[in-house]
């Protein structure tokens, strides 16, 4: 059954706990800087709003090409403007935001250095650019060895999808020095301080189903999850995608 709306959400509503502290230390180090127009492209359904609310006094706009994700944004955060918007050719005029911030985004964009042009493009001179998270499949690590073709999977589902599982590794050389100052490059830690609750495991299987369903049979995907859920309950299971960061100053 294909994704629904609310089961997007839901994942990227997760995406954005991962990431939350990133966040928080981000907007720490602006606390001096004046921010007043922050664009958030990519902003699907909504989910990283309402912590940019938190984080700043800021005006938050949310874009993204797709009306249904929209929609769920509306009743995600009220109280936000958004926009319909393709990140090739964004309404916005140059010059418009202090920082325009995107968040696992640019692997499906297609064409990311036109993506990064155009944010560029609308940010003002020292304003900031920031890709929050962007995943590396090709980096994907999983435990017990019955899972170790999980990677190769999902990366073809990804091309397939016309995504760049590999844009990970390629986010520093996106932020080029001759267009941006400052350049900031990182990955997020891998911890398992605790095993995924029952929510993100649920969450992950109807992404891994809706990616596989083309490569694998139904009854293989039942016996690989009933597998999974086995390595789950014993503590076994392991998942590592390396998950990169990037920011930067604009230079005009």
């Amino acid at each position: 059954m294909p994704l629904t709306t609310l089961d997007w959400h839901n994942r990227f509503s997760i995406q954005a706990q991962w990431t939350r502290a990133l966040r928080l230390y981000f907007f720490n180090l602006l606390k001096s800087v004046p921010l007043k127009y922050i664009l958030d492209i990519g902003c699907g359904t909504g989910a990283l709003l309402p912590d940019l609310q938190s984080l700043t006094a800021a005006n938050i706009i949310g874009a993204d090409i797709n009306l249904e994700n929209l929609l769920h944004a509306k009743r995600t955060c009220p109280d936000c403007d958004l926009s319909s918007a393709d990140v090739h050719q964004l309404p916005f005029e140059d010059n418009s935001f202090d920082l325009v911030l995107c968040h696992y985004f640019l692997l499906w964009t297609g064409h990311p250095v036109s993506a990064l042009e155009e944010m560029r493009r609308i940010t003002k001179n020292n304003g900031y650019v920031v890709a929050f998270a962007e995943p590396d499949y090709g980096g994907r690590i999983d435990y017990p060895p019955e899972f170790i073709n999980i990677r190769e999977y999902q990366i073809t589902s990804l091309l397939n999808a016309g995504a760049d599982p590999r844009m990970g590794r390629k986010l520093k050389s996106l932020f080029a020095p001759n267009e941006f100052s400052d350049p900031v490059c990182g990955v997020y830690e891998g911890t398992w301080s605790r095993d995924l609750s029952r929510e993100e495991i649920d969450s992950e299987w109807r992404v891994l189903e809706d990616d596989l369903s083309s490569i694998l049979s139904e009854s293989e995907l039942q016996v690989l999850k009933k597998y999974d859920l086995a390595a789950w309950e014993k503590g076994t299971r392991l998942i590592y995608v390396p998950t990169f960061y990037a920011w930067a100053k604009v230079n005009k």
